[in-house]
């Protein structure tokens, strides 16, 4: 089989590190895979040399042109007079650029049996593409919709797609969205994000922390939905509750950040968190620490909580919306907490303590790499 996954960029982020790890799922599993992304800029990953890897700089190749080059500076200014509409001119102007170069791709490699676009910034980039080899995978439970321009939005980038969420939840809120703006999509399905097991272990190893003992660990970005500051909360509450003594490290960047200082400051935690900003590597901070937490509101599927756990990591989260709940079951349940300061620092003083023997391989089992190759397969085949 010869597949092709689409992503806007490869910056840091759980989405774009998700596309290269499915590339790699594929090729794998003996098919012959390709990555292709749009944008440059703060690149931060490559997939393996198995992968055939190709960048599609659609604003270069439109540019090229007199008559792309002014039609690209009109889109502009007509965003500028209406707001927010800009996914209309450059998914006009884009997808014909794409079709281009993915006609061009096929004869050289031949024809893709499966496309896979991976987040919203990406298909609505190209939302005028319709084929049913294309599979737009939706990673967020946060779907803009209701207002006229949002739904006109939806019925763009979604009638008549095949989408697919990441979890249960984030299909929940597609069907919901679909049903509100009376839109029609092709299929709505799930398929979970792939979990390179053997690769995440190899990553752990790479180096060792600079950390003297124990310690709790944050990944993620540093945003309102991460809710860090009920993290902090909670921490400094087991603290003075609890008799918790171990330092908690964060790991990440982004916008909230000031506010996160802020707070540090107002519960007098600076000596005990560390902030270690954005790492290209988090996991083997995350393999040594006793245990991880995520306090996020929303989660399209909670990547963090499975990479954790194939560190043999155990883990504490809030009970977010969204995908956590496919991650966190049976024996995990009772780990998943409400948003009650006092239960969470509780029981993040509890798992630290306890002496329960965790199965991280049958936690992880159903989200390995092969299992999700072959999803795709029964889905879309």
């Amino acid at each position: 089989m010869r597949v092709a996954v689409v992503v806007r960029s490869l910056k840091i982020g759980g989405m774009e590190r998700v596309a290269v790890n499915l590339s790699e799922a594929f090729a794998d599993a003996g098919d012959e895979s390709h990555l292709i992304y749009f944008k440059d800029k703060k690149r931060a990953f490559t997939p393996k040399q198995s992968v055939h890897f190709h960048h599609f700089n659609l604003d270069k190749a439109l540019n090229m042109t007199v008559i792309g080059a002014v039609l690209g500076v009109l889109a502009k200014l007509l965003n500028g007079v209406f707001r927010n509409t800009y996914f209309i001119y450059s998914g006009l102007l884009f997808a014909p650029v794409f079709r281009y170069k993915l006609k061009k791709l096929e004869k050289k490699f031949g024809k893709f049996d499966l496309i896979i676009m991976r987040g919203h910034g990406t298909f609505e980039l190209i939302w005028p593409i319709k084929d049913d080899r294309v599979v737009q995978m939706v990673e967020s439970v946060f779907i803009k919709h209701g207002s006229k321009l949002d739904n006109f939005y939806i019925k763009c980038v979604y009638s008549g797609k095949n989408l697919a969420g990441v979890s249960s939840g984030v299909k929940e809120k597609i069907e919901e969205v679909l049903a509100i703006t009376s839109v029609k999509a092709k299929s709505v399905n799930v398929v979970n994000n792939p979990l390179d097991i053997d690769e995440i272990r190899k990553k752990a190893d790479a180096y060792k922390p600079e950390i003297e003992g124990d310690y709790i660990i944050s990944v993620g970005r540093v945003t309102p939905n991460k809710n860090l500051s009920f993290l902090l909360e909670s921490y400094r509450y087991a603290r003075d509750h609890y008799g918790l003594t171990l330092p908690l490290v964060i790991v990440g960047d982004g916008h909230d950040m000031q506010n996160i200082k802020s707070k540090l400051q107002e519960f007098d935690l600076g000596l005990h968190v560390k902030l270690l900003g954005l790492l290209s590597n988090p996991y083997p901070w995350i393999k040594n620490a006793s245990l991880l937490t995520s306090t996020s509101f929303a989660e399209g599927f909670g990547m963090v909580l499975i990479e954790a756990l194939a560190c043999d990591t155990k883990v504490v989260t809030t009970r977010s919306k969204g995908g956590v709940k496919d991650i966190m079951t049976d024996d995990l349940e009772k780990y998943m907490i409400d948003f009650n300061v006092d239960e969470f620092a509780k029981k993040i003083v509890e798992t630290i303590a306890e002496e329960q023997v965790w199965d991280f391989d049958s936690y992880t089992q159903k989200f390995r790499a092969e299992a999700i190759v072959n999803r795709y397969k029964e889905l879309y085949l």
